[in-house]
């Protein structure tokens, strides 16, 4: 089966989730926590991240979707993104970069 990324605020998250992407916890310039993407979250792993007021992960989770309906689901997203920043200086690095998050996140 597909997987997709998602986004989830750590409340939300159960064990046996598994991560999507590196997940960091950084508190004044310091690594405080850290897993590896591919990690299967254990619920100590869950108490670590509440202790070290961790926010958000990105995890893999099934996509029941087929392989048409994902892909014209992103179209549709990024045609949206693409409305929003359209008057947008794309040039500037920072206005790129949040346009970058942006589209990693509606398109995932």
């Amino acid at each position: 089966m597909q997987t997709r990324l998602s986004y989830f605020c750590i409340e939300e998250a159960r064990p046996g989730m598994v991560l999507g992407a590196l997940l960091t916890v950084v508190t004044d310039g310091v690594l405080r926590f850290s897993l590896p993407s591919g990690h299967v979250l254990t619920e100590d792993n869950l108490f670590q991240l509440a202790a070290h007021h961790a926010e958000v992960i990105y995890v893999q989770e099934p996509d029941p979707r087929s392989a048409e309906e994902a892909e014209a689901e992103a179209a549709m997203a990024t045609a949206r993104v693409n409305s929003i920043f359209a008057g947008a200086d794309l040039a500037n690095p920072v206005t790129a970069a949040l346009f970058a998050q942006v589209l990693r996140f509606r398109t995932a």
